[in-house]
C-alpha cells in the first residue's frame, strides 16, 4: 500500500508540472514571436510545437490549456502583448488553423498514449501470468515444451521444472532426450513420437531417466498438436515418480495380503492330514512284528512329517504374527537350520564352516530368528554351481551389537539386482523362486530391532556374497572384539 501511495503522490507532482509548462510555455513562445520580426509571418508556430509537443508527452489536458494560454497571449485586449502585435485576417485564418491542426495533433497523440497504457497494461498482466505459470510449474514437477517434427528440435520453457534433473540447456542441442531415458524404455518412447507425428493423435508416453545423482524417475509426455499447424506440438512432461512408488506399493500390499490369505489357508488344510498321517506313523511303529530295517523307515518318515508340521507352523506365523520374545542363543538356532538341510549340504559336498563366538544371544522370538536363518541358508545353498561349495558361518560381537554372517562361494548377485534383492516378489530364480523369502526375513529383523545388508563380489577367501545381520545384544557392555567376524 506505502508503495502504490508513493506512485500516486510522484504521478500527481508530475503532472502539476504539466500543468506549469502548459502555462508558462506558451507566454514565452509569444514573447519571443513578438520579439523576432522573422517569426512575424508565421505567428503560433512556437506555441503550435509547445501545443504539439505537451499533447504527445502530457495529454489531451495539458494540451489544452496550452492552447488557451497562446490564444489569451496574442488575443485577450488586457494581454500586454497584444498592443505590440496586430493580426490581420490571413494571420488570423493561419492562427485558427494551426491552433486546430495542434489539438487535432493532440487528440491524436491522447489516443496514442491510451493505446499504449492499454498495451503496456496487457503486456504486465501476460508477464504476471507467465510469472504465476512458471512458479506454478516449478512447484508441480512440470515441464512445457514445443516441439517441432520437422526438425525434431524441442524448446522447453525456461520456467519449466528440471523434469531431467537437468538445466534445461543440456537438452536444447538435442531433438529428443533419448540419452537420459535408460535403454529399455527408450524404443517405446521413440515409437510414441513417431505413431503421433504420423497419426496425429495426441502423445502419450512414461518412460524412466536417470538423474545426475544416479536416481531413476519416472516421466510421462503429453502433448498434441498446435492448431493450424502441421508440424508443431505442444505439451507438458511431468515427474510421475511418486505416483508410481505409490501404487507398487499399492501392488504389493494386494499381493502380499493375498499370499497371507493363501499361506493360511494352505497350512490350516494340511495340517489335519498331517495329524491322520502321524497318526497311522505311529500306530505302524508300534506293530511289533515289524523288523528293524522297517521301523527305521517309519521312524524316518515321522521325522520327516515332523519338518512338514514344522513348515507349515511357519507359513501361519508368516499369515498372522504372534510371539513372544526371550533369550536365544544363535549358535543353537544354526545348528538346528543346519540339521534341516544337512542331506542337501551331504548331496552337493558343501563344506560348512562354522566360526561361533561362544554365549552369542540375542532376544527374539525363536521361531523368527529360525525362519530368518532358514532363509538365508536355503538362499545360498541354492546359488552353488560349481566345484567345492564353501557355506560359512559367523557368529560374534560389535561393540553392543551381535553380528551374524551368513557367506558363500556361490555364482553371486548382480549388481543391479542388490538394490531390488529385498524387495517383495523380486527373485534372481526365475523358475522357483517366489520373490517373498529375503521380504519376510529383512521384516522380521527389522521388527526386532535388528538390520541386514548384502555385499556380493570378490570378498576374499573364494567368498562371493555376505549377509550380515546385526541385532541389539542382550548382554551388557563391554562385549569382546570378535576378530573372525569381518566389518
Amino acid at each position: 500500500m506505502a508503495r502504490k501511495s508513493t506512485t500516486a503522490e510522484r504521478s500527481a507532482k508530475y503532472q502539476m508540472v504539466w500543468y506549469a509548462c502548459a502555462v508558462v510555455l506558451p507566454l514565452l513562445a509569444a514573447w519571443i514571436t513578438v520579439r523576432t520580426p522573422e517569426l512575424h509571418s508565421i505567428p503560433f508556430a512556437l506555441n503550435f510545437s509547445i501545443i504539439a509537443g505537451l499533447g504527445a508527452l502530457a495529454g489531451p489536458g495539458p494540451a489544452l490549456i496550452s492552447i488557451l494560454t497562446s490564444v489569451a497571449a496574442y488575443s485577450l485586449p488586457f494581454n500586454p502583448l497584444h498592443e505590440q502585435f496586430n493580426f490581420s485576417i490571413g494571420q488570423l485564418e493561419r492562427t485558427v488553423t494551426l491552433l486546430a491542426a495542434a489539438f487535432f495533433l493532440t487528440f491524436l497523440s491522447w489516443k496514442q498514449r491510451s493505446a499504449e497504457n492499454k498495451l503496456r497494461a496487457t503486456l504486465e498482466s501476460l508477464q504476471e501470468r507467465t510469472e504465476a505459470l512458471s512458479l506454478a510449474q516449478q512447484g508441480s514437477d512440470l515441464g512445457t515444451w514445443l516441439f517441432n517434427a520437422d526438425t525434431m528440435e524441442t524448446f522447453w520453457d525456461p520456467g519449466s521444472t528440471r523434469v531431467f534433473g537437468r538445466p534445461f540447456v543440456d537438452l536444447d542441442n538435442k531433438a529428443l532426450p533419448l540419452d537420459f531415458i535408460l535403454p529399455e524404455d527408450r524404443d517405446r518412447f521413440r515409437e510414441s513420437i513417431e505413431t503421433a507425428i504420423h497419426t496425429g493423435q495426441p502423445l502419450r508416453a512414461e518412460y524412466r531417466v536417470l538423474w545426475p545423482n544416479g536416481d531413476v524417475h519416472w516421466l510421462e509426455t503429453r502433448g498434441s498438436k498446435v492448431p493450424g499447424s502441421h508440424h508443431l506440438w505442444r505439451g507438458a512432461t511431468i515427474d510421475v515418480t511418486r505416483r508410481k512408488v505409490v501404487e507398487s506399493a499399492l501392488i504389493r500390499s494386494e499381493k502380499l495380503a493375498a499370499m497371507g490369505r493363501l499361506a493360511s489357508t494352505v497350512a490350516h488344510e494340511v495340517n489335519n492330514p498331517l495329524e491322520s498321517v502321524t497318526n497311522l506313523l505311529y500306530l505302524i511303529g508300534s506293530d511289533e512284528a515289524l523288523n528293524d530295517v522297517t521301523r527305521s523307515y517309519v521312524t524316518l518318515a515321522e521325522e520327516e512329517i515332523a519338518r512338514l508340521a514344522n513348515i507349515t507352523r511357519l507359513t501361519l506365523t508368516f499369515a498372522r504374527s504372534a510371539s513372544v520374545r526371550a533369550p536365544v542363543k544363535v549358535a543353537e538356532v544354526l545348528d538346528a537350520v543346519l540339521s534341516i538341510y544337512q542331506r542337501r549340504c551331504d548331496l552337493l559336498n558343501i563344506a560348512v564352516e562354522r566360526n561361533y563366538t561362544p554365549g552369542v544371544e540375542i532376544e527374539i522370538a525363536p521361531h523368527e530368528l529360525r525362519q530368518i536363518l532358514i532363509n538365508l541358508v536355503a538362499n545360498a545353498i541354492d546359488a552353488f554351481s560349481g566345484d567345492k561349495p564353501m557355506l560359512r558361518l559367523h557368529t560374534g560381537y560389535r561393540e553392543d551389537r551381535v553380528v551374524v554372517l551368513v557367506e558363500d562361494n556361490g555364482t553371486g548377485i548382480d549388481d543391479a539386482d542388490q538394490a531390488r534383492i529385498f524387495d517383495a516378489f523380486f527373485s534372481t530364480k526365475s523358475d522357483v523362486g517366489t520373490g517373498i523369502g529375503l521380504w519376510v526375513t529383512k521384516e522380521l529383523v527389522e521388527k526386532n530391532g535388528g538390520s541386514i545388508s548384502v555385499e556380493s563380489g570378490d570378498l576374499g577367501e573364494g567368498i562371493r556374497t555376505r549377509f550380515r545381520l546385526e541385532f541389539p545384544a542382550t548382554a551388557q557392555l563391554p562385549f569382546p572384539e570378535v576378530t573372525s567376524v569381518p566389518r
